[in-house]
Parts: structure tokens; sequence; C-alpha cells
């Protein structure tokens, strides 16, 4: 007799378990220890099944890879909750986001620029409807943020107010956002070419200097 379908709710928590498993096999043994075989075993169903939930090991992998997103929001909560200043939010969502990116720089640019950076809206908002407690005690603007497809709209999200505030054109705020995204891209590259010949903590000096420098009038 064939086994009756799983409901949402049973799908939803296999789905939990083979991200979880993903997760822990990749902080423990790295990206490149990762097979669909280890990671269905791990989390106790077969390969057969995680295709059910998962194009392919990249697709699982990102998803993965957004539990690197939680020491990001959790310090963003602490810090924002009672800061109103736009710029200094703003500087804040940076320097937690390069700290996370920088320390898992493989992760965050398979995110980012990826196979499926494209899908990572849809990828986004599935993970946070499994596990909702990692988006923590952030306010609505943030979250309205985190749950932004692409790099591009979630820094041009908390770039608004700031340059709104500094009287910068449209034309100029388009620059800017996309001066600040190269910068990034650019430093992630390097971290994840030269690895701990990078001193993380240099890098996140620079980016932070190149967003003053571009928000300079």
């Amino acid at each position: 007799m064939a086994r009756p379908p799983y409901d949402a709710e049973q799908r939803k928590q296999i789905f939990a378990c083979f991200i979880n498993a993903a997760s822990e096999l990749m902080e423990r043994d790295g990206m490149d220890s990762l097979t669909l075989r280890r990671i269905a075993q791990k989390a106790g169903y077969n390969s057969a099944t995680l295709y059910n939930y998962f194009k392919d090991l990249d697709h699982l992998t990102v998803y993965a890879s957004m539990k690197y997103f939680e020491d990001y929001n959790r310090n963003l909560a602490r810090y924002l909750a009672d800061e109103r200043d736009p710029l200094q939010r703003f500087l804040f969502m940076w320097r937690f986001f390069c700290a996370s990116a920088f320390r898992h720089p493989r992760a965050y640019y398979d995110l980012f620029y990826g196979k499926y950076s494209e899908e990572l809206g849809e990828i986004v908002r599935t993970y946070y409807d499994i596990f909702p407690d990692e988006l923590g005690e952030l306010d609505d603007s943030v979250v309205e943020m985190l749950y932004c497809g692409s790099l591009h709209e979630r820094n041009e999200q908390m770039l608004r107010p700031v340059l709104e505030e500094g009287g910068f054109s449209p034309q100029e705020g388009r620059d800017i956002n996309d001066i600040i995204l190269y910068c990034f891209k650019g430093l992630l590259g390097q971290k994840l070419q030269r690895g701990d010949a990078l001193d993380d903590r240099e890098l996140i000096q620079r980016q932070l200097s190149y967003i003053h420098t571009a928000l300079r009038k």
C-alpha cells in the first residue's frame, strides 16, 4: 500500500530537516564536502525524497547558507532598536553584513551572485516561512529589506532615507547604490580568492570608507 501523501506541515518539517542537515555538514566539514547523499543520510531520508524539495545540490546549498544570516539579524536587531538616524542605521547594516559575508565568502557569493541568485526573493520568503524565529526582533523596515530579492534592491531600500536626508538627486542615488555594491562585490571576490591572507576587519573598514566617500557631497 502506498504511503499517504505528506500534508503541508509535514512537508515543511522535511524541508527544514534537509536544510538543517546541509547547514550542519557545511559548518562542520565545509561546502566542498556536501553531497546530496550525505545530506539525505544525515536528514534520515533518501536522495529521491530530497529531489521533491530541491532542484539540485546548489539549490539546497543556497537555502543552507541562509543560516549565516542569523547572527547578522540578531546584531541588527540589537543595534537598530533605538537608532533612528538613517546614516547610522545604514552603516550598522553594512558593518554586520560585511562581518558575516567575509567570514563566509563562498556562501555569500553563491547567495547573491550564484546560480540561483535571481530566485533569492522566493528563497528568502520560503526560508523565513520555515524558520521565522531567525528574523529575531527586527523592525518592519529591516524585515522588508531582508525579503527583497537582489542585493541591489536591499541596499536601495535602506539607502533611500539616507539619500533623502542628504538631498541627493535620483540619478545620484542610483549611481551611489551601484558604487557601493561594486565595491562590496570586489572585496568579497578578493576574500574568496585570498582567504585568511586578508583581514576581515580591514575589509569591513574599506567598505565603510567607500560608503562614506560615495555619500560625500
